[in-house]
């Protein structure tokens, strides 16, 4: 899997914290085939923020640090809607709930963050 670019050390301490609750809460409802195609998705993304910035009008340093909390949160979602079956409906729910919190706590440590070496 792509590692992502990061601003600096928190920068990379909220993210990752927020991927790996994001993964490990999809692979917990699903089966290994289709955690595998979240992955993929999660690729996706990854190499989207990774690129960021080397396209003609994409330079914005605030947008490029939402991009994993935003598509993350919003793939995982969608995913967990794929998932949620009868047997796991307050699972998910559970997860869809924590994730919002953890979404809400990511956004406010970017927001705090300083720009390094501008």
């Amino acid at each position: 899997m792509t590692k992502p670019i990061y601003a600096n050390e928190q920068h990379r301490q909220a993210v990752e914290t927020y991927i790996l609750m994001c993964t490990e809460f999809a692979k917990e409802v699903s089966t290994k085939s289709r955690y595998n195609n979240y992955l993929e998705v999660l690729q996706i993304v990854l190499e989207y923020h990774n690129n960021y910035g080397k396209g003609l009008k994409e330079n914005n340093y605030w947008d490029w640090l939402m991009i994993i909390p935003i598509n993350l949160s919003v793939m995982t979602n969608g995913f967990f809607a794929g998932a949620e079956t009868k047997g796991n409906t307050n699972k998910v729910r559970a997860y869809r709930v924590l994730l919002a919190e953890m979404l809400a706590e990511l956004v406010e440590k970017i927001e705090k963050l300083e720009p390094e070496n501008d």
